[in-house]
């Protein structure tokens, strides 16, 4: 079977899996859709021109030719999916999730999954109903680095973990509004937040402190700059996380997303690709090349084609619940007031 793919939004996140994709050979991107026709054409040029550059046996085959969409209802009810990836902003998520959804197509979803709880839960639901293959892009789960760490760990029982995303203002202009983007927490620190309950379990209450220090002359700037946590975890752990976009240009800047775990006499530093174990009597570390979103691509098409939820690490409905934590560290961070973590 050939998974017959889609795709709803043509910004940058949606050339990297384009491109993951054209190295599967189960996997066929048969239409984009985005608002901006132009944007379409321009991620296609993108595509293939790092398909010609990375090109050794001139194969034209993998070059992408999808049919180009602007009315996202026309590409669902025409291109015969088998899979759609949701690439667009978090802000208008929901309908187009809603109208796959009913033509039971699978989903693969960009982070922050949408920006209101009760939404997310609606389309949870749908998913959960039709018992559709779902994905979402925390891609630091399918990190070899990650992988090894969950082996280090053991059994081991983690008294406190701290979490960081370090870094600077990203391109897009709607990332720094806070009602397209949901301000840092929501849409970059939530890999922090998603790997401290892959590593810790479940968030109970959460109290966050955030503020303005650096970019408040940035025209349409209105989310905190800086920020600091305190995460509760249904098992009595702790924990920290941080984040800031104050460290220079592009959202590379700085350190890349990461998570520090401590358990009795033993820590465990997992950042981009590197992981660090230490132990009273050595510090090993060890660093990985393989991609970690490659491999989210491929379980995702893997999964579709065995219709198999089960396959993915991220589901709509975990992904959910990063989502309630996040809502609410901001929620705490607006309030000033410890938050609990809604039920969902």
């Amino acid at each position: 079977m050939t998974v017959r793919i889609g795709f709803a939004g043509a910004g940058g996140v949606a050339v990297t899996h384009l491109v993951n994709l054209l190295r599967l050979q189960d996997a066929e991107v048969v239409a984009i859709h985005d608002v901006d026709a132009d944007r379409i054409a321009g991620c296609v040029r993108r595509v293939n021109a790092q398909q010609d550059l990375g090109a050794r046996s001139g194969d034209e085959s993998r070059r992408l030719r999808p049919k180009a969409y602007t009315d996202y209802r026309a590409m669902i009810a025409e291109a015969g999916l088998n899979a759609l990836y949701i690439c667009t902003p978090p802000s208008v998520r929901g309908a187009i999730e809603m109208a796959a959804i009913e033509e039971d197509v699978a989903l693969c979803v960009e982070k922050p999954i949408a920006l209101r709880l009760d939404l997310a839960r609606e389309i949870a639901a749908a998913i959960r109903e039709r018992n559709l293959v779902s994905s979402v892009c925390y891609q630091v789960r399918y990190s070899e680095a990650v992988t090894d760490a969950h082996m280090a760990l053991g059994t081991r029982p983690v008294a406190m973990g701290l979490g960081f995303m370090l870094g600077g203002v990203p391109s897009v202009p709607w990332w720094r509004v806070h009602s397209q983007s949901g301000g840092q927490i929501v849409e970059q620190a939530t890999h922090a937040v998603d790997l401290m309950r892959a590593f810790m379990g479940e968030v109970v209450r959460v109290y966050g402190a955030g503020a303005l220090r650096v970019h408040g002359e940035m025209p349409g700037f209105d989310i905190h700059d800086t920020g600091a946590s305190v995460l509760h975890f249904a098992n009595g752990a702790v924990g920290s996380l941080v984040n800031t976009s104050v460290l220079g240009g592009g959202s590379t800047a700085g350190f890349p997303t990461g998570v520090h775990l401590f358990a009795a006499d033993y820590r465990i530093e997992v950042w981009g690709g590197t992981l660090k174990v230490v132990t009273p009597d050595k510090t090993d570390e060890f660093r990985y090349n393989a991609s970690p979103m490659l491999a989210l691509d491929t379980d995702f098409v893997d999964a579709v084609k065995r219709r198999d939820p089960a396959r993915v690490r991220t589901s709509y409905g975990d992904a959910l619940r990063t989502l309630a934590v996040t809502l609410a560290l901001d929620e705490s961070a607006q309030s000033g007031k410890v938050t609990e973590i809604p039920r969902v």
